[in-house]
């Protein structure tokens, strides 16, 4: 009778499936199945119509962290459909005349909100947008300023380097003459404009970062001092973070994260702990982390506890001869358990450390309160503040 009562219901299953088997045009009876551009939810394989619904809403409300700096502050979750890549922090510098954006977040739409709500606050354009690194939620706006406001673009050169930009029909890619491509590109197809919904990653290319430096940079821009200061591989490939002498503020993206647990994917402990005691180093009354929501003076403390913990403890039980395929059963770090994502990213980030950690030397953890601050750039600081100014 069970046997029987199986096969009925596989039957069932099959008749109720039939429709969408081998299926590329369904014709959708669920309204509320759609999102905004008459694309069904449920089903990848429909065709993104680009010119159909409105423009997601972000329902972005600026934050006011400091005397010049207002902040919007990304959910405390992985990129998504729901919140349409809305996850990381971005900023704005008020100016004497211009806004300065610090990440431009996760689209072109995001970055055109967030100029319409600063614009209220002062209606000036943006004069220039500096990038924390290369992760394309928090840059993916870039062009709205370039298109729009002609921006100076500042950033890492590997966005440049690991990341191409748009490809226009008829535009040659190889030697023959048939090499051209055959239709308009936006570019590198990243992880946000391939997660995200088209009514909120339309209109999203990938343009080039205009300057990029070598070192630690002084830069006036507007009337307002900055310090884009490298911290080289930390989170990424190619970290920097901001310093505002004047308003005692540091933006620092996603060397810092409160509220979370990181995602070491593509960075290093080492250069972690490094770009902390940069942070530490210079005198600041509110920091803004790439994700969450603390901004005093205790806004590095997870951070700093976080990686100090991991690195002790992974080592701890590497020298007890704990092998890499048990080392996240024995590194747990408890202490963060109640935080964001801790069950999602935390595993992954003990394991990656037990190989970095293998390889460690004293030698490559910095004391940059020892040395005095970062290094020297006097000698670039009339220059680059001219060519910003």
């Amino acid at each position: 009778m069970k046997k029987i009562l199986g096969i009925l219901l596989l039957a069932v299953a099959f008749f109720v499936a039939m429709p969408f088997i081998g299926n590329k045009s369904i014709d959708v009876k669920a309204p509320h199945k759609l999102d905004a551009d008459g694309n069904f939810i449920l089903n990848e394989w429909v065709v993104r119509e680009a010119e159909k619904g409105k423009d997601w809403d972000y329902n972005l409300k600026p934050v006011q962290v400091s005397e010049r700096v207002w902040c919007f502050f990304g959910a405390m979750e992985m990129p998504t459909k729901e919140n349409a890549g809305d996850m990381s922090n971005s900023c704005y510098i008020k100016g004497d005349t211009a806004w300065i954006a610090w990440d431009s977040g996760p689209s072109y739409i995001f970055a055109s909100q967030a100029y319409a709500a600063m614009k209220k606050i002062a209606d000036m354009p943006v004069e220039a947008v500096i990038v924390s690194h290369e992760h394309d939620d928090h840059w993916l706006g870039n062009n709205y300023y370039k298109e729009v406001h002609k921006a100076t673009i500042y950033g890492p050169a590997s966005i440049n380097e690991n990341y191409y930009g748009p490809r226009h029909k008829g535009e040659k890619f190889g030697p023959n003459p048939e090499d051209v491509y055959d239709k308009e590109y936006p570019g590198m197809q990243t992880r946000m404009i391939k997660a995200l919904y088209q009514n909120a990653i339309r209109g999203t290319v990938l343009p080039k970062v205009d300057k990029s430096f070598e070192e630690t940079t002084k830069l006036t821009i507007s009337g307002v001092n900055m310090e884009y200061v490298k911290v080289g591989y930390a989170h990424s490939e190619e970290d920097w973070f901001l310093y505002l002498p004047d308003d005692k503020t540091v933006l620092v993206a996603d060397v810092v994260m409160n509220g979370r647990v990181t995602s070491n994917r593509d960075g290093i402990v080492v250069g972690q702990i490094n770009a902390l005691n940069a942070i530490k180093a210079r005198d600041w009354d509110h920091l803004v982390p790439g994700h969450g929501f603390i901004t005093d003076k205790t806004a590095a403390d997870e951070a700093v506890l976080y990686f100090s913990l991991l690195k002790d403890r992974v080592m701890e039980k590497m020298d007890d001869g704990i092998i890499a395929d048990f080392i996240t059963k024995e590194v747990t770090l408890d202490e963060f358990r109640d935080k964001d994502l801790y069950y999602i990213l935390s595993p992954g980030n003990v394991f990656r450390s037990y190989e970095e950690l293998e390889m460690f030397d004293e030698d490559d953890l910095i004391d940059y309160s020892a040395e005095g601050g970062d290094e020297d750039t006097s000698g670039e600081d009339t220059e680059m503040q001219e060519e910003a100014a």
